[in-house]
């Protein structure tokens, strides 16, 4: 779901509703750079890590292998703070031996959650963060001469959120804006809550094809909103691209009645069921998934 290098080091935490959560971690993969670091920086778009080293210099971080002889770190106090980075919606911060999190309203620092996996044996420091790609969190941890970068992607709730799809038939051969999806989080979370921007489908099936992995966002400059449905049910609506109309592989990406069409080479006049892979964002930081289905419809056969 969320990209990060396939050679660094996975931890994880982050807050909801003043509970701590669960975050995947693995082991610390050393920096191997000549010269050491001093900070890291992260693009979001794409997740590429950056640093500062001590002569000034901008690098790309240089890592060798794996270390596995770790201990799960001990949180200490924060603050001081050494570091802070924002997330969509959330504020990271470091202390010199404690991750965590700092609540603007008030004023307020977190660190219950577990913190990462360390060399044994050490006595490091905390010295940077930065965060990336869909809100992975980036570490540089200090150990007398050695560094090592810490890499934590946010954790996904258990129960999935309710999503729905509209229309429930979809003509792949329409050419109108937009198709409609209203989510409904679990439990009592506000819906609010979700950050519109993160909001993607990442994957349509359709019965008797192979299921695609793909990455469309809601609709450029489509209005959205959260607010009671028909049944009085609090919702956020967003809107995707139903067919590209302004043209251009970029946005026939983005259009589903393409992404459809894409799949079901060779299909047959008729309906077919599609079940869509929806995630997105909490200002908390963590994430939440879900599933939508409705039917596709071929009025004649596809080339």
């Amino acid at each position: 779901m969320i990209a990060a290098f396939a050679f660094f080091v996975v931890f994880s935490f982050g807050m909801t509703e003043a509970r701590a959560q669960e975050w995947t971690w693995g082991n610390p993969y050393p920096y191997i750079g000549a010269t050491p670091l001093v900070k890291i920086a992260a693009d979001p778009s794409t997740g590429n890590l950056y640093g500062i080293d001590s002569n000034g210099d901008i690098v790309v971080p240089a890592l060798g292998p794996q270390v596995t002889d770790v201990v799960a770190a001990t949180a200490g106090a924060i603050p001081p703070v050494v570091d802070m980075a924002q997330g969509p919606g959330i504020f990271y911060v470091i202390g010199a031996a404690a991750v965590g999190t700092w609540n603007p309203v008030g004023g307020v620092f977190d660190t219950t959650m577990t913190q990462p996996f360390i060399p044994t044996g050490d006595v490091g420091v905390y010295q940077s963060l930065a965060v990336g790609k869909d809100g992975t969190l980036n570490v540089l941890y200090q150990r007398l001469t050695e560094q090592y970068i810490l890499v934590g992607t946010p954790p996904v709730m258990a129960e999935q959120a309710v999503i729905s799809f509209h229309p429930r038939t979809l003509n792949i051969r329409s050419r109108g804006n937009w198709v409609s999806v209203r989510i409904q989080l679990p439990g009592a979370l506000d819906e609010n809550l979700i950050d519109p921007e993160s909001v993607r489908i990442t994957e349509i099936a359709v019965d008797g094809f192979t299921p695609k992995p793909v990455e469309i966002f809601i609709a450029p400059g489509a209005p959205w909103n959260v607010g009671l449905d028909d049944l009085g049910v609090q919702t956020m609506k967003v809107k995707f691209l139903r067919y590209n109309k302004k043209g251009g592989p970029e946005m026939d990406e983005q259009a589903i009645s393409y992404q459809l069409r894409s799949i079901m080479t060779g299909a047959q006049k008729g309906k077919y069921p599609v079940t869509l892979t929806i995630e997105g964002q909490l200002s908390t930081g963590e994430w939440f998934t879900g599933t939508a289905t409705f039917n596709a419809l071929v009025t004649r056969k596809l080339p």
